[in-house]
């Protein structure tokens, strides 16, 4: 193998590396998250009575799972929305607070957990609302 050739793998393995270990950190396991972990997945369920959602969402090894996450009055749960036409990255998107009710099956969004309790989320964004985009 020819020194560029080379350099190419181990800059693709380190690339590979690198954005494997974050998403391994997401993971869900049985059905539940990690205390202080990240989720993103899509909205399978809302349910305004119990503050819950349900969210798919891969997990280690790649395994879909339903993760149920209790959202307390107190969560932060907002939408991201595009703020500048395409190609102005300044300031390019914006955060907008909205109800737990807002938020609809099919959504994309990232849960931040609480460092306290496992399966209660201290911040929900909606990143793409079900049916937008490509």
């Amino acid at each position: 193998m020819s020194r560029p050739a080379g350099r190419a793998v181990l800059i693709g393995l380190a690339a590979a590396v690198l954005l494997a270990a974050p998403i391994a950190t997401l993971g869900a396991i049985s059905g539940r998250a990690h205390a202080g972990a990240r989720l993103a997945g899509t909205v399978l369920a809302v349910d305004a009575q119990t503050r819950s959602l349900t969210v798919d969402v891969y997990g280690e090894n790649g395994e879909r799972r339903a993760v149920r996450v209790q959202v307390p009055a107190d969560a932060r749960v907002l939408q991201s929305q595009r703020a500048a036409a395409p190609g102005d990255f300044r300031g390019a998107f914006r955060e907008i607070a909205i109800s737990l009710a807002d938020v609809r099956a099919g959504d994309f969004v990232v849960i931040e957990m609480s460092t306290d309790h496992p399966e209660v989320a201290r911040l929900v964004m909606v990143t793409l609302r079900r049916g937008a985009g490509s």
